[in-house]
């Protein structure tokens, strides 16, 4: 009988620690205004934050656009990353994530397509127009009194990995380290890039002024950007000038290009680590984003 009634009170505390876990995460639908070009700009965004006053360290995330123009409507902030949102929410930090103008119902037409002179598409053009879109996120969390405008990570996955990419080399104050997630443009099939070496050249371009540490992920299986272009994007950085931590992450499904949404034993650790080494997340009670 004491038996059975101490397996009931740890059932009972189990539970209790879940809701607990669970409460313990604010979440508020907003929208981030843009000014560009003489025009106003509202963009949908979601926010995810421990219970409390702060200031806590902030990430601001953005995501990634599929190769079917209607799904690009499909991006809402209400049900993209949110997972991967309440992880790091829970590690301490104020999460925001955006949508950038042209997907859901952010407002704006989609306006990350560039092309130079010659016809090929220009990819730093398109990764620094979307920058604009993470620039007026940072300077709206910024304002928070929750938020510790002195630490700001950024985080995106595949467009969204090269548009912090961009945003990092602007060098915004409070920004403390960017994760790159798959980060690329121009992926029409598996294994297809249009205009390869122009993305290529891009991250050139970002190397040059980029001055803040970075994490770069990219799965062994990723077939919008396969290993060896990977490489390529990261020797172009490194040339520039920028420094790189990259990680190789292992196979995941049929194309790992998706590792951040499905995959995140992968990637829980390494991203932890980096966000250790930079001063974004204490080393307390660090562990608690692992089992989400």
């Amino acid at each position: 009988m004491k038996k059975l009634l101490l397996l009931v009170m740890v059932l009972i505390l189990c539970l209790s620690s879940a809701a607990f876990a669970e409460a313990a995460i604010e979440k508020e639908r907003v929208k981030v205004p843009l000014e560009e070009s003489g025009k106003a700009y509202l963009l949908d965004a979601m926010i995810y934050k421990p219970e409390g006053d702060g200031p806590f360290p902030a990430m601001v995330m953005t995501h990634g656009t599929s190769r079917l123009v209607a799904d690009r409507l499909k991006t809402t902030a209400d049900t993209y990353y949110v997972r991967q949102a309440e992880t790091f929410a829970k590690l301490g930090m104020a999460v925001i994530f955006v949508v950038r103008r042209g997907f859901g119902i952010s407002d704006g037409p989609y306006n990350e397509s560039f092309q130079y002179p010659n016809g090929t598409r220009n990819y730093t053009r398109a990764g620094l127009e979307a920058a604009k879109d993470l620039g007026a996120a940072i300077r709206y969390f910024q304002d928070k009194s929750y938020v510790d405008k002195s630490r700001v990570v950024l985080l995106g996955q595949s467009t969204g990995g090269h548009s912090v990419t961009a945003t990092g080399s602007l060098n915004f104050p409070g920004v403390i380290g960017v994760i790159n997630f798959a980060g690329g443009r121009g992926s029409s099939a598996p294994d297809v890039v249009r205009d390869e070496a122009n993305l290529i050249d891009s991250y050139g371009t970002y190397g040059k002024t980029f001055r803040v540490p970075t994490l770069w992920l990219y799965s062994e299986n990723d077939h919008y950007f396969r290993p060896a272009l990977a490489q390529q994007f990261l020797a172009a950085f490194q040339t520039g000038g920028g420094k790189v931590d990259f990680i190789a992450l292992p196979p995941f499904g049929e194309d790992g290009h998706s590792s951040f949404v499905g995959a995140k034993a992968n990637w829980y650790d390494p991203v932890l680590d980096f966000l250790k080494k930079i001063g974004a997340v204490a080393n307390v009670g660090a562990s608690l984003g692992r089992a989400a």
